[in-house]
């Protein structure tokens, strides 16, 4: 008798659909990558270059946001405003500033971490994929939130569960001993060389709406030239070419 049951479980085993996944954050990730337009066309976001109009809602200033994403551990962020020119640089465990047309400066233990901070918002289903064994789950209605925990900073990342597009990112670090949030949402998502892109984003620093920014242009699968993020002095434009283009948003 004992040994007939053996073989009926056994055979229940071999027998489970294969396609049934017994862990909830890699089905959710599976869900994710067909959205974002299958593995082959989401692998093209390991390297980005977008170009964003920005407008900053505090200051009502129009710029440019020029954002240069290899994951998982490069990002430079190049900040044109018609009176102020930033660029930072993430580089592995190396930050960088530079402001107007100074010479680069090593950044901050704090300038770094929101550098991070910012790289892990740009993320892909399949760099979280990767990390899976970092990322937890909790759910609310109609959406779900995998939680990735990073040396002291946190990024949560809200997951439309009709559509499977990641609608909102909640960017956590510790500032003077205080943890501060930083969100941004996305929406108007569309399809760019076969890999879904919001094309609009809305940022808030402690429940304050700071700034709107739409996408200009997308290019994904780049290849970086090996210099790309290594520091150097920003091309300072002329003042009236600045103007012309801040103004031509």
């Amino acid at each position: 008798m004992s040994i007939r049951l053996n073989t009926v479980v056994l055979g229940i085993v071999v027998l489970a659909p294969v396609g049934v996944c017994a862990d909830p954050v890699a089905g959710i990730l599976e869900q994710m990558i067909e959205a974002y337009g299958g593995e082959e066309n989401v692998r093209k976001l390991d390297s980005v270059v977008q170009e964003w109009d920005l407008l900053a809602l505090t200051r009502n200033q129009q710029g440019s946001d020029k954002r240069s994403i290899r994951l998982p551990g490069q990002l430079k962020v190049e900040l044109v405003y018609p009176n102020k020119q930033e660029t930072r640089v993430l580089d592995g465990d190396a930050g960088y500033a530079v402001f107007g047309d100074r010479e680069p400066a090593a950044a901050s233990s704090m300038q770094r971490s929101a550098m991070q901070l910012q790289l892990m918002r740009f993320y892909s289903p399949l760099t979280l994929r990767d990390r899976i064994e970092s990322l937890s789950l909790s759910k609310g209605d109609g959406y779900v939130a995998l939680t990735l925990p990073d040396d002291g900073l946190q990024a949560e990342y809200f997951v439309d569960t009709e559509t499977w597009h990641i609608v909102k990112v909640v960017g956590t670090l510790a500032v003077n001993g205080a943890r501060m949030q930083f969100v941004t949402e996305y929406s108007e998502f569309e399809k760019v060389d076969g890999a879904l892109i919001h094309h609009r984003e809305n940022k808030f620093v402690g429940g304050m709406n700071t700034a709107v920014l739409r996408l200009r242009r997308s290019e994904t699968g780049v290849a970086f030239d090996d210099d790309e993020f290594e520091p150097r002095k920003n091309r300072v434009e002329p003042v009236i070419a600045q103007l012309e283009r801040a103004t031509a948003l």
